[in-house]
């Protein structure tokens, strides 16, 4: 890996004490009702984690559906009916944050992974989650931009199991092992790829004969009468 590439993923692993943190720890700060409702998440300029993180949730109180909270310095700054990534929020388009199994930190990853396999260097990114509209899967989207702003591509991975599931604008993929899942999804694409088989349990072990059948070669109530 590129030089340019390993220092944006130490970025990476300090971006919690310098920004709004990762994805996850932002959902983890909004009330649990609301983070059931989660419809959709924005963040610009991530370097590789935002500012902060824009949160809309639907909320069935408001005539628009909107509730947009904001997280920034690790903590919850605003909720407000009133979002610039929304107009209108409905209950169809619900994505719920348990269904958020990938961080961003392993989108940026993955971004840093492709711009290195294409000779380029990530500057910011651009991320959303939602629900895609042709598969009704939870994707993150990441909006790969060099260091002066210009676009260098876009990269589409599915938001519960960590696949990448486009790269637009990269010609060249990186290695595979470099777009592996995190570890704790990785069960998961295995069990998948096997057909979905579910292992058996092991049967039970038989029961061992009783000390007079195995002297006698039958059972206690036979040996005692002789029989």
């Amino acid at each position: 890996m590129h030089l340019r590439s390993l220092l944006f993923l130490l970025l990476v692993s300090s971006a919690a004490a310098q920004s709004a943190g990762p994805a996850l720890d932002a959902l983890r700060l909004i009330p649990r009702d609301a983070a059931k409702r989660l419809v959709r998440i924005e963040a610009r300029e991530g370097s590789p984690a935002p500012e902060r993180w824009y949160l809309l949730v639907h909320d069935p109180a408001v005539a628009s559906g909107v509730r947009e909270l904001v997280i920034a310095d690790a903590k919850l700054v605003t909720s407000r009916t009133l979002s610039q990534f929304a107009e209108t929020l409905n209950a169809a388009d619900i994505v719920g944050a348990d269904a958020v199994q990938i961080d961003s930190t392993h989108v940026a990853k993955l971004a840093a992974a492709f711009a290195d396999a294409n000779g380029a260097k990530v500057g910011t990114l651009n991320y959303v989650l939602a629900r895609d509209a042709a598969t009704n899967a939870p994707v993150w989207s990441a909006t790969v931009l060099d260091a002066v702003g210009d676009q260098i591509g876009v990269i589409v991975v599915n938001a519960t199991k960590g696949t990448v599931l486009s790269s637009d604008g990269f010609e060249k993929s990186p290695p595979a092992a470099s777009l592996a899942p995190p570890a704790g999804v990785a069960g998961v694409a295995v069990t998948e790829r096997s057909g979905g088989k579910k292992s058996r349990p092991a049967p039970a072990p038989a029961p061992k004969p009783g000390l007079l059948k195995r002297l006698f070669g039958g059972d206690s109530k036979r040996a005692k009468s002789g029989q």
